[in-house]
């Protein structure tokens, strides 16, 4: 392995997507003005080793947030400039709500005709009917009041982004390094030059952290508490979720529909009670949903439920799959399938005959469930994703443009620290996920 500078005008810290697009574009701007070997990008484990490498890929534009709208439409336009170098399936994304979501999703519907991003609403339960049957004949649209089709949306491959971007931000000049870890940042004047880390230190103009759900950690090697003014108190600056997400194949049985239309992503709010498909008992009588897509190769079905809150004292390492605390059981089994059958009569009376391996993984949500991408202290940048890095590659390219210029992007300026404290908090939506 290539031996780690002593000296870089830029360091990145954490090789997620947010890292690796930030690398990408920096290196680029600065290629094109005639600089170059000038971004260290520095992962300690391996590239995309945190929630990037194990992300279900759904690449989506359904947020209560206008600002999220805006900065995903852009970062759509990336996904779709290398489809096939991103794995970018662009299938669609169907969300289904009940009455109690229909103003939401007329909101979402309008903000998206704003910025040009192409959907079809579909408003009343005679109206969802007649679409969702044309989609799959077996639909049940009870106590469906409205649906959105997104027509840009869909899903990427996880790894394949994550080695796209690798790619990327390798072509344009960046260096990428694997298995150093950073142990603190110097500070001279109390402005960041450098950092230090396992490699030895590494002297820089600004430090760019993107550190997943390890953003107490970032907050407190800045000498911070990992804490903002939220509603008046001071609060976590991360709220850990585990995202219940898996595989499942029920042999002979899929999404496709009628006249082999190809399935779009689908996101499925309800109000009736799920009833569980292996003892008829009722799993919940409160407002739930789940999430699904085709498998890679086009067999089986990958998809999710609603997190579960995480309590204090887990353990975040190792992450992943590796972690007995970090993965889904027999639970997320139970309340998946039994969400599909609600949906779909066709995955109704096939308890037990599923292959099922659940999977998850932990996320870090902000006070607001929404990202933070902002000055932290003179000299660190911070992208704090909230476990919505995946679909917003834009972001790197936003941060490249403001560390570089140190002009204020119009997109992330509603994603800024401040807001906590000056009570500008994005909207909340009535969905039952804590990210929407």
């Amino acid at each position: 392995m290539a031996e780690v500078p002593a000296e870089s005008r830029f360091v990145i810290v954490g090789g997620g997507v947010h890292g690796l697009s930030t690398a990408w574009h920096l290196a680029q701007a600065l290629r094109e003005s005639g600089e170059e070997g000038s971004v260290v990008l520095l992962e300690r484990d391996r590239l995309g080793s945190g929630a990037s490498g194990i992300s279900g890929g759904i690449v989506r534009n359904y947020y209560r947030s206008e600002a999220m709208t805006g900065v995903i439409a852009e970062s759509v336009g990336i996904f779709e400039s290398d489809p096939e170098g991103f794995g970018f399936h662009q299938v669609g994304y169907l969300a289904v709500v009940p009455e109690r979501q229909r103003e939401d999703l007329e909101a979402i519907a309008a903000r998206q005709a704003q910025v040009g991003y192409d959907s079809e609403l579909v408003v009343g339960n005679d109206a969802c009917r007649e679409y969702l049957e044309w989609l799959w004949p077996d639909v049940n649209s009870g106590g469906v009041a409205a649906a959105l089709m997104e027509k840009r949306s869909g899903w990427a491959d996880a790894a394949g982004t994550v080695r796209n971007l690798a790619r990327k931000a390798r072509e344009a000049g960046a260096q990428l390094f694997e298995g150093v870890d950073v142990t603190g940042i110097s500070y001279d004047g109390g402005r960041a030059c450098g950092v230090q880390t396992t490699a030895g230190e590494v002297a820089c103009e600004a430090v760019i952290g993107a550190p997943g759900v390890w953003t107490p950690e970032w907050w407190q090697m800045q000498g911070l508490e990992p804490v903002v003014r939220h509603g008046g108190e001071e609060v976590p600056i991360s709220e850990y979720w585990l995202a219940r997400e898996g595989d499942f194949v029920l042999p002979g049985v899929g999404l496709s529909g009628s006249a082999g239309r190809s399935a779009p992503v689908v996101h499925y709010d309800m109000d009736e009670p799920l009833v569980s498909q292996r003892d008829g008992s009722v799993i919940t009588d409160e407002p739930w949903g789940v999430y699904f897509r085709l498998g890679r190769t086009g067999e089986g079905i990958v998809g999710g439920a609603l997190p579960l809150e995480m309590g204090d004292g887990f353990s975040i390492d190792p992450y992943g799959q590796e972690n007995p605390e970090q993965m889904s059981g027999d639970d997320l089994s139970d309340f998946f399938v039994s969400g599909l059958a609600h949906f779909l009569k066709r995955f109704r009376g096939h308890a037990g005959e599923w292959e099922e391996r659940p999977a998850g993984g932990v996320l870090a949500l902000s006070p607001d469930r929404y990202p933070i991408t902002d000055w932290s202290t003179p000299g660190v940048y911070s992208i704090v994703d909230a476990g919505h890095g995946f679909k917003m590659l834009a972001i790197g390219r936003e941060v490249a443009g403001e560390v570089l210029g140190g002009v204020p992007s119009e997109l992330l300026e509603p994603f800024r620290l401040s807001r906590f404290a000056e009570a500008a908090t994005h909207v909340e939506s009535r969905s039952p996920y804590p990210w929407t």
